[in-house]
């Protein structure tokens, strides 16, 4: 039998790095890999055109994809995970907005990148929501680009509750400059604003120590906020059923690989990265985490997806509160 020629489109991290060199393989199958110069390309790119067999997938779009069709969706996840990001960071404010803290963010106008509800919007709200009682509902939220003006995302569905005053953007205007102007109090972000690296004295993160914060919230909940997963195309699946576990175990090889490059880089002080000290930062981040800190499979990952789920719920982005069990490949839940 011929063996399928499996399209792949993700980010190129060094999770993934294995997959396009080659290191890593799709067994059974020959492997086109596909990157862009950002992520919403690839997510648009998958959940409007259908253009890859597997894709990397924020797991808000792949969410709001899978309520249109529960029973069929077009695309099925598996638990890999190639982008985690503990999300105090993103959290930026305007020096002169008077927030310190977070009960400050009451009744503030608040930005957010592409559409609300995004996937770090999500964590960093739930989070804040657990932790510190910030209600959304209190806030004035603008929707737009972070360092450009752009319209919200166009290649997904924008449900959020009724009463949750959400505006587009002005014509013209970027929500970093927003921020750095005062034109809005905060910002929710994946990425940091160029104003920030830049280093605007008029911007600052919520959290200024958020490494610390970030490590107490490890600490407590076991939670390492997982931003994307991988998704399968149903007609993929359905021609060639073995091709899911076949997927996950690329992408589990592909991520193992990298992570036995940072153990062995211990030896050598980390010299294959520019970052001083990054001995130092393996070491920490070594007695804090598990041997295998970055995991896939379903059984570790359960109450981190069980969490992210209950906040999309409790934000009023999904419809009811959806389990692991519902969204992913059923072949994989005893990964």
């Amino acid at each position: 039998m011929t063996m399928p020629t499996v399209k792949i489109a993700c980010g190129q991290y060094d999770t993934t790095r294995a997959l396009f060199d080659g290191t890593a393989a799709v067994a059974g199958a020959t492997v086109q890999m596909h990157t862009a110069h950002t992520l919403p390309e690839i997510f648009a790119g998958m959940m409007r055109g259908h253009q890859f067999d597997v894709s990397e997938l924020g797991l808000t779009f792949y969410l709001r994809a899978f309520e249109l069709s529960p029973d069929q969706p077009p695309y099925v996840a598996i638990p890999a995970f190639p982008n985690r990001v503990f999300r105090h960071s993103c959290v930026f404010v305007n020096a002169d907005s008077g927030i310190t803290e977070p009960a400050d963010l009451v009744g503030k106008t608040i930005g957010e990148f592409g559409i609300y509800g995004q996937d770090s919007g999500v964590w960093a709200k739930g989070a804040l929501m657990d932790d510190y009682g910030f209600k959304p509902s209190e806030n004035r939220w603008v929707i737009g680009g972070l360092d450009a003006p752009a319209a919200p995302l166009d290649f997904v569905a924008h449900p959020h509750p009724a009463d949750l005053d959400i505006t587009a953007a002005p014509a013209g205007k970027s929500l970093g400059s927003m921020l750095e102007t005062g034109e809005i109090d905060a910002l929710f972000t994946a990425n940091v604003p160029q104003c920030v690296l830049d280093g605007s004295p008029h911007v600052r993160r919520l959290f200024p120590d958020y490494e610390v914060v970030e490590r107490a919230y490890f600490e407590r909940t076991g939670i390492f906020p997982m931003m994307h997963a991988v998704v399968i195309a149903r007609d993929l699946l359905n021609t060639h059923p073995a091709m899911g576990r076949a997927v996950y175990e690329a992408f589990l090889a592909a991520k193992d690989i990298a992570a036995e490059r940072y153990r062995q880089s211990r030896r050598l002080y980390e010299v294959h990265t520019m970052v001083p000290w990054m001995n130092a930062l393996v070491e920490r981040n070594a007695a804090q985490f598990a041997d295998d800190w970055w995991p896939y499979g379903m059984s570790v990952n359960r109450q981190a997806i069980d969490t992210y789920l209950r906040y999309h719920f409790e934000q009023g982005l999904s419809s009811r509160r959806w389990t692991a069990d519902e969204i992913f490949l059923p072949e994989l839940l005893d990964t």
